[in-house]
């Protein structure tokens, strides 16, 4: 029998609350999250893909993640709390966990901060199989964890349309370089979401950005990536139908686009939500094609890799 709760998504206003630790536990509470069992090693993976403060909208507020790391240490007492990110192609993991506060945060929560490019990798199993130019091989910290906590922010993004819980696992592969996999972006999404699969989900959308960054003052939360997903994009006023990442992530059995919201109505952030309008829909189709034509004539890897275009980017 299908488990009903894994489709539940749930809306949290945040300005109803004395402190985020309240919003999320409602949150939690609200998708009926169990405590019940035995945890002692916790990743929580922000998303920290640039130098951008939190008040951009660009980056994972450490204040969501503090108060994660709250609820979850005080129902389950864990031994170790990590906080996982790894490089990117601009982006060097130990400048931004000073940059963006999270040395100041694991400090004061007494969480262990892991660049996952610098953890033991270890080979995929051999039945996986996959078309992309370099093999993705795991991080050993996410083998070892009882829990992984994904906790994205809510943004929409050039390349892919939208960032949130499946954009924000692509951040576990252990590649500084992930260009390589950038025209194949939809595939290489759902496939380290079906390798990498998050226990828990929780959506910092409290400064989300759009055409403009703008406070939402929102906290979402589900177990099923695609779920939270369909939702994120309704909120930024795109249609999750469209978005290449989702509709691959759904067809690859990640997870569903049957979502059943619970606490607030979505619709109430995305009457703030400041979407990017027609002419900006028409120069992203521009940026793509341009995009594809620089990696293949510019990038090392565009001209060692042959790939195909992503369908549906």
């Amino acid at each position: 029998m299908e488990d009903k709760t894994k489709r539940l998504i749930s809306l949290v206003n945040t300005s109803g609350y004395e402190d985020l630790n309240g919003a999320v536990e409602q949150a939690l509470n609200l998708i009926r999250f169990g405590f019940k069992r035995k945890i002692k090693k916790i990743a929580i993976k922000p998303n920290l893909c640039y130098y951008w403060k939190s008040s951009t909208g660009e980056t994972t507020d450490p204040k969501v993640v503090g108060a994660v790391a709250d609820v979850l240490r005080i129902h389950y007492n864990p031994d170790e709390i990590y906080l996982v990110e790894s490089d990117a192609t601009a982006m060097q993991t130990k400048y931004a966990f000073k940059m963006l506060d999270y040395e100041k945060l694991a400090v004061e929560k007494n969480l262990k901060l892991i660049n996952l490019c610098e953890d033991t990798l270890l080979p995929l199993n051999d039945d996986i199989t996959t078309s992309f130019p370099q093999e993705i091989k795991i991080p050993k910290i996410l083998t070892e964890v009882d829990l992984l906590v994904n906790v994205p922010t809510l943004k929409v993004h050039s390349l892919t349309g939208i960032t949130c819980a499946l954009k924000n696992q692509f951040g576990c592969i252990p590649i500084r370089r992930k260009v390589i996999f950038h025209k194949n972006l939809s595939k290489v999404i759902a496939f380290i979401n079906k390798l990498i699969t998050p226990d828990l989900i929780i959506v910092d959308g409290i400064i989300s950005t759009g055409k403009t960054p703008k406070r939402l003052d929102l906290v979402m939360a589900g177990y099923d990536p695609v779920a939270v997903d369909t939702i994120a994009a309704k909120i930024a006023g795109l249609n999750p139908k469209r978005i290449g990442h989702i509709v691959e992530s759904n067809n690859q059995g990640v997870g569903s686009m049957d979502v059943e919201c619970v606490g607030e109505d979505w619709q109430q952030f995305a009457n703030k939500f400041p979407r990017k309008g027609f002419l900006y829909r028409i120069s992203r189709k521009s940026l793509m094609q341009f995009y594809e034509l620089y990696l293949r004539i510019f990038t090392l890897e565009g001209r060692i890799f042959k790939q195909k275009p992503a369908e549906g980017g």
